[in-house]
């Protein structure tokens, strides 16, 4: 069952704090709006590789491709093509140009390959994201250097809005309650100065006004 695409939501969504090519959406849809773009992107190339495989280039690429196939074929079923009618091996410009295909064809597999397993032991080897999922498990992709997260839940922390309840502030326990939150989020870096200066003028006139309203009052 195909999943359902998920929209960009608006900026001003409460939701909206994560960015992903400009555009916004929910912690929660992130997942799976990377699969959709990796997915955008596959149909892209696709796309582009029949367009130019319908071009005059492409098609001459593609017969020299099929053709040097063929050949690499034969030659392996019928190990006496590498030879001349006089029993001499060959050694025509025409396969000379092959054999360098083939040599360089070869090179390229084992980079590929050396370069996959140095990435997969340098990954097996990093330290694992501390992230868990709702369901207990625990993300297994290779976190940041020097952080605790991998790179995409270290950016939705960081795109994360801060959202700092300070409570009723009500009575002195209240606003003292208040108070440790504030010191709480300034010690984890998680406001700005900005942020930190209006939320500590909040804390200061709630106790200024705490014993001069009707609620003080009636107490």
């Amino acid at each position: 069952m195909d999943e359902q695409e998920i929209k960009p939501r608006d900026r001003r969504d409460p939701k909206a704090n994560f960015n992903i090519l400009g555009f916004w959406y929910a912690e929660e849809e992130v997942e799976q709006v990377h699969r959709q773009n990796a997915a955008r992107q596959a149909a892209y190339e696709k796309d582009m590789k029949d367009k130019w495989l319908r071009t005059e280039g492409g098609k001459l690429c593609m017969a020299f491709y099929e053709a040097f196939q063929q050949y690499k074929t034969h030659l392996e079923e019928h190990p006496p093509a590498r030879r001349r009618p006089d029993g001499a091996m060959v050694e025509y410009d025409e396969h000379k140009l092959f054999e360098e295909g083939l040599r360089l064809v070869e090179d390229h597999r084992e980079e590929k390959e050396e370069k996959l397993r140095r990435n997969l032991e340098k990954a097996q080897a990093a330290a694992r994201c501390e992230h868990y999922y709702l369901s207990g498990e625990q993300c297994g992709a290779p976190r940041v250097r020097g952080k605790k997260l991998c790179r995409m839940h270290e950016g939705m922390e960081e795109a994360k809005a801060v959202k700092l309840d300070l409570g009723p502030m009500e009575d002195p326990d209240s606003i003292q309650v208040a108070i440790k939150k504030l010191q709480g989020v300034i010690i984890d870096g998680k406001l700005d100065s900005k942020q930190v200066g209006h939320l500590a003028y909040t804390i200061q006139l709630a106790a200024w006004n705490v014993t001069r309203t009707s609620m003080a009052m009636r107490e």
